[in-house]
């Protein structure tokens, strides 16, 4: 590897460093927050994710129209964003309505970034070793998610931190991590110049690329898990505070350190087609699991408290840590991309379809959850890893490692 590559390496772990400190201060909390600050109700906190999510939707549009500046600049702008709505969120007590504006400018940033630390990743990664690359960059954001997890329960565990003062500290302590991201990516364009920068501003949409938007449609719909209903039982029907999510979160972490870098190396050695089925395999158990222990314990059939809450947590964890597999997305659309210079592109396409998804999902399982039942929710969501199995049908033989 070249030594300005090296440097560019070093560099973007930094990033990621500051990223996930960034997300696990502040974007990880949103749900205490919104619970203790503005006290919502599950209907509300499904609705909410509609201007949280609907950036994702115009993140192809953003990458299309800022497509000149080159990945580097964009995640530059992406951080930039994340640091203004955080400044805001974080030192002024806005009103709910105030509130929802900042939360949709933060997250115009953070999913700006998606497709744009993906993209960055795979051209660091070394020729033949993009998806054990891909695992070492997400191995790195895991490890400093669980220290930022950490954090987070100690800080709330002994009163460091609380959402009922004027000033939220962690979320002063995660503009600060965002700030020290933005000059660290402005390092980054000296070593590496204007990488992946197009002419060409249209959308793109290719037929070749639906198993890439199948995957990312199902995604859109399984993330809702991740982000809202898991940790909302755990809020909610469990009665806990920020201090015990962020332990389940540092558990999460701990577990996903080991597994990320193993994924990707089985991506390079498996291929894209058989890690779909194992996703898809994997997400049908676990979430399937979860939405059973959930419907007990809404059902009353055992008490919070009792030894069956650490069945609870268990699923949880197990449910969360299907995150992990979000890099063979990635790696599926560079192994099928007709031009390097589309992946970005490409991805940012797949990111807006995944939030369509966010949208129209969040708002149904929260109306599912209070009319049929929390149960149905994590059953819902494990029906649409037959989306995955789909895509690993329709992609032809595997890419190898000299993708």
């Amino acid at each position: 590897m070249e030594p300005s590559k090296k440097r560019a390496v070093r560099l973007f772990v930094l990033v990621l460093i500051c990223v996930a400190v960034a997300d696990g201060l502040g974007a990880k909390t949103f749900s205490n927050y919104f619970n203790e600050v503005y006290h919502i109700d599950s209907v509300q906190r499904g609705f909410l994710e509609i201007p949280r999510e609907s950036p994702g939707i115009l993140c192809m549009v953003l990458v299309a129209a800022l497509g000149f500046l080159g990945n580097l600049w964009m995640a530059v702008i992406a951080q930039a964003l994340m640091l203004v709505g955080l400044v805001v969120m974080g030192c002024f007590s806005p009103g709910y309505g105030v509130m929802l504006a900042f939360l949709f400018i933060h997250s115009m940033g953070q999913h700006l970034f998606m497709p744009l630390n993906d993209s960055i990743s795979m051209e660091l990664a070394e020729q033949g070793k993009v998806g054990a690359g891909l695992g070492r960059f997400k191995g790195v954001t895991t490890l400093t998610s669980m220290v930022s997890a950490c954090i987070v329960f100690v800080g709330f565990r002994f009163g460091i931190f609380t959402f009922e003062s004027k000033v939220i500290l962690p979320f002063v302590i995660a503009a600060g991590a965002t700030a020290l991201a933005v000059f660290l990516l402005a390092a980054m364009v000296r070593e590496m110049g204007k990488t992946g920068a197009v002419s060409n501003h249209k959308l793109l949409f290719r037929r070749r690329y639906m198993p890439y938007y199948m995957v990312t449609l199902a995604y859109g719909c399984q993330k809702r898990i991740r982000i809202v209903f898991a940790p909302w039982v755990v809020i909610q029907l469990l009665g806990q505070g920020a201090d015990t999510v962020a332990l389940l979160t540092i558990a999460t972490h701990l577990v996903g350190t080991w597994m990320a870098p193993r994924i990707g190396r089985l991506l390079d050695r498996l291929g894209v087609k058989k890690m779909l089925w194992m996703e898809a395999a994997y997400i049908a158990v676990t979430f399937s699991v979860m939405g059973l222990m959930a419907g007990l314990l809404a059902s009353g059939a055992f008490a919070a408290g009792g030894w069956q809450t650490w069945l609870v947590f268990g699923a949880y964890v197990l449910c969360v840590l299907f995150e992990q597999f979000s890099m063979v997305h990635s790696f599926m659309m560079r192994s099928i991309a007709l031009d390097p210079s589309e992946v970005t592109r490409t991805l940012s396409v797949g990111l807006s379809v995944d939030h369509v998804m966010a949208i129209i999902a969040s708002p149904i399982m929260g109306l599912v959850w209070e009319g049929w039942g929390v149960q149905y929710v994590f059953y819902l969501a494990a029906l649409s890893a037959l989306l995955q199995v789909a895509a690993a049908a329709m992609t032809g033989k595997e890419q190898k490692a000299g993708v």
